[in-house]
């Protein structure tokens, strides 16, 4: 004999950030949870990331590429599923800026949006190379393990910058980093000019991000603080 079905999961709307497409998901389930305690619970940062991205792309009924998700995407698409499955409020801890007491602040996940402004995806760097810029896929960051397994703030800097360039102009032609050995685009950055690689820090610095301004009066002293919360594991 068949166990009952429990539940008759109710669909919800969302739209994917960097493409406005409206996709339809449901909350996750106790099966998705668990591999998302599990994976926490190894410290393993890749296998947490991933197992952010295998919830998604459970939840959604609509068919997505993960591979074509950025990180922005995924930072909104998780707390939009999991105000939906466990809450649609969330209390964090904030240190008052005045006596450093720590305030539980309620947080409003179904508050929170992202705007994505247009974009000039094509940095110059001398009059004849220009590069072709991308938002960084959360795929492909989740199983770097020069990013997520380095304790170096400089070297994950890099990575991160490497992993925004798409090709290389040229007069004569367009290089698709791809099919670029990592230790080339090494190179190929570490021959830059201190303004060159400004002009790809900015743009790195303009990509779409999860942020959520809130306010509170200290409950120790009354301080008022405003507080801007960046970051998808910052709003649990």
């Amino acid at each position: 004999m068949a166990l009952p079905k429990l539940n008759n999961t109710p669909k919800y709307d969302l739209v994917i950030p960097s493409t406005n497409k409206t996709v339809k998901f449901r909350p996750y389930l106790v099966k998705e949870e668990k591999i998302l305690l599990l994976a926490m619970e190894t410290k393993d940062a890749s296998q947490a990331l991933n197992a952010v991205l295998d919830t998604i792309v459970a939840c959604v009924d609509d068919t997505i590429d993960p591979n074509s998700l950025t990180t922005f995407d995924i930072e909104y698409m998780f707390v939009k599923i999991r105000s939906k499955s466990v809450g649609e409020t969330s209390d964090i801890g904030i240190n008052c800026t005045e006596c450093e007491h720590t305030n539980k602040v309620s947080v409003d996940l179904q508050s929170i949006e992202i705007t994505v402004p247009k974009t000039d995806f094509m940095v110059r760097l001398t009059d004849d190379i220009t590069l072709e810029m991308t938002y960084p896929h959360f795929g492909a960051m989740a199983n770097n393990k020069r990013l997520t397994n380095s304790t170096s703030t400089t070297e994950q800097t890099f990575e991160i910058i490497m992993s925004v360039m798409k090709a290389i102009h040229t007069a004569e032609e367009r290089i698709d980093l791809k099919d670029i050995s990592h230790k080339e685009i090494e190179e190929f950055i570490e021959s830059m000019t201190g303004d060159q690689l400004q002009k790809i820090r900015t743009f790195v610095d303009t990509i779409p991000k999860m942020t959520h301004d809130v306010h509170f009066n200290c409950v120790s002293c009354s301080h008022a603080n405003t507080y801007t919360i960046e970051g998808m594991q910052n709003f649990f």
